[in-house]
């Protein structure tokens, strides 16, 4: 699931460069086009266990950083 997240949130973070795991968790437009990217390769996914594994990577520093 790691790899399926992180390439999700790299394209959101080409789609949305200010964004990051707070706002795409907070703001209900960016968890549901986060969702719709995680969404194809693990349809049976729970959305707790989504926001919860991208938070877990942020916290292991595996996310890619967004540019300055």
């Amino acid at each position: 699931m790691e790899p399926v997240l992180i390439a999700a949130y790299r394209t959101m973070l080409a789609a949305h460069p200010t964004c990051s795991v707070d706002r795409i968790i907070e703001y209900p437009q960016l968890r549901a086009a986060f969702l719709a990217l995680v969404r194809p390769a693990a349809p049976d996914a729970d959305e707790g266990d989504v926001f919860h594994g991208l938070n877990n990577l942020r916290k292991k520093s595996r996310l890619p950083r967004r540019s300055a």
